[in-house]
Parts: structure tokens; sequence; C-alpha cells
């Protein structure tokens, strides 16, 4: 029976590095599945070669994680800490990328650089957020 006026259920705050690496590792995989399902689809009626589509889509979920990070925080400081995470990020997996080989398929090395990025960001972030971060309070 519903109530009236009852709250939102709260999700699990991310307390830990281990946490917020594990949830973006999860995240990161899901949308790697995701991404191979997706490429099976074009490449059974096209014919073309499986593994050609960008594996950097398969990051796309772990914004969501850190997303629900900065939201969860106040402050002028967190925007710093997201640009300066977002650049060092980019720039860890654009290089991971790079150094791969280059017969390795696109989704391959471009899901090696989402990841790389996706990692580096994390500890940039909580260490940061930590030491700056004012948390909303609930």
């Amino acid at each position: 029976m519903a109530r009236g006026g009852t709250p939102e259920r709260e999700r699990p705050k991310v307390e830990t590095l281990g946490q917020l690496l594990g949830t973006a590792l999860a995240y990161f995989v899901m949308g790697a599945v995701v991404l191979v399902v997706i490429d099976l689809v074009f490449v059974l009626p096209t014919g073309r070669g499986f593994g050609q589509t960008s594996g950097w889509i398969a990051a796309l979920p772990t914004v969501w994680v850190y997303t629900e990070q900065f939201r969860r925080y106040a402050g002028a400081a967190r925007w710093g800490l997201m640009l300066v995470g977002v650049l060092l990020g980019l720039a860890a997996g654009i290089a991971a990328a790079l150094i791969a080989p280059t017969s390795w398929a696109p989704m391959l090395t471009g899901g090696i650089g989402g990841l790389v990025a996706a990692l580096v960001y994390g500890p940039l972030w909580f260490a940061g957020i930590k030491a700056f971060g004012e948390e909303r309070p609930q």
C-alpha cells in the first residue's frame, strides 16, 4: 500500500576509492557488453568487420558514476577538480590508445583508452574531493 509523502529511496553512497573505481569498472563492463552487442547487430546485416566501432563508447556509462559524485558535492572546488580530472584522464586515455598496436581493432584500442581515462579520473576526483569538497547536506 502506498503512503503519501514517503521520501525517495536513497541510493547507497560511494564512500571509498575502491567503491568508486569498482562502480566505474562495473559501468564500463556494462557499456562494453552493450557496445559488442550493438556492433554485432550492425556486422551481421552489413558484412563489415567486427570491432570497427569506437571503443570509447564503452566508457560513456562511467560518466553517470562521476556525474552522481559531482552532484553529491557543492562549492567551486568541484568544478576545478572535474576540469583537471577530465583533462588528465582524457590525456592518459588518448596516450594509452595511441601506444596500442595499430593492428588492434578500434573497439579494443578505444576501449582501453576509455578505461584508462575512467580509472585515472577516479583517484584524482576522490583525493581532490576529500581534501577540498563540501558535501551537500541531505
